[in-house]
C-alpha cells in the first residue's frame, strides 16, 4: 500500500508541473504579445528582408543502357569588391593581377583592366563584373591563387558566383523526353 501512495503521489507531482508548464507557455506568449508587442513590431520594421530565388541543382539523368543524357555543369562568374582589400595588399598586386586577367581572357589590356579596377575602387563600387565569360572550376582555382583574389572574399573581393549550366552529351537527342529549357527559360 505504501509503495502504491508513493507511486500517485509521483504521478501526481508529474502532473501538476505539466500543467503548470501548459498554463506558463500561453501566459508568457501573451505578455509578450500584448505588453512588448509594440516595441518587437517596431523591430521588425527595422529588418530588412531579402527573398531571392535560389535555383535547385538539377540532377543527372541515364538512359536504360546507363549512358548519361543529361547533367549539369558548374561554371563560374567572376567579379570583384575592390573596396575589401587593403591599400597595401591592392597597391602590391594589381598591376601583376591586371596583368593575369589580361593574359587570361585576351579582351583587353592589362592597363585597361587596371584602370577599371582601380576606378572601381576609387568610385567605391561594391561590385564589378571583370569579365562575362564564364570559367571552369579548374580555372576558378587557378584564379584563386592569383594577387588579390588570393585574400579571399573578405580579404581580396573577390566573387565566384556559380552558374549552372545543362550539358547534353547527345545534344537535342530525346530532349523532348528528357526535357529541357531554352534560352527563353520556357521548358517543353
Amino acid at each position: 500500500m505504501n509503495i502504491k501512495r508513493s507511486i500517485v503521489l509521483r504521478v501526481r507531482i508529474v502532473f501538476i508541473l505539466i500543467a503548470l508548464a501548459t498554463t506558463a507557455i500561453p501566459l508568457r506568449i501573451a505578455k509578450i504579445q500584448f505588453e512588448q508587442g509594440d516595441k518587437w513590431r517596431e523591430k521588425a520594421q527595422t529588418i530588412n528582408f531579402q527573398y531571392r530565388e535560389v535555383p535547385a541543382t538539377r540532377g543527372n539523368i541515364y538512359a536504360g543502357d546507363g549512358s548519361l543524357l543529361a547533367t549539369s555543369l558548374p561554371f563560374y562568374r567572376v567579379a570583384l569588391d575592390p573596396t575589401m582589400s587593403k591599400n597595401s595588399t591592392f597597391d602590391e598586386g594589381i598591376d601583376s593581377l591586371a596583368q593575369l586577367l589580361s593574359g587570361f581572357y585576351k579582351d583587353k589590356s592589362a592597363k585597361a583592366y587596371k584602370r577599371m579596377i582601380r576606378d572601381a575602387r576609387l568610385e567605391k563600387k561594391r561590385y564589378i563584373v571583370l569579365n562575362r565569360r564564364q570559367i571552369g572550376y579548374q580555372d576558378m582555382q587557378k584564379m584563386s591563387q592569383w594577387p588579390i583574389f588570393r585574400e579571399g572574399r573578405l580579404g581580396g573581393g573577390v566573387l565566384f558566383e556559380k552558374v549552372e549550366k545543362r550539358y547534353r552529351p547527345f545534344n537535342s537527342l530525346a530532349s523532348r523526353t528528357v526535357g529541357f529549357i531554352n534560352e527563353d527559360e520556357y521548358g517543353a
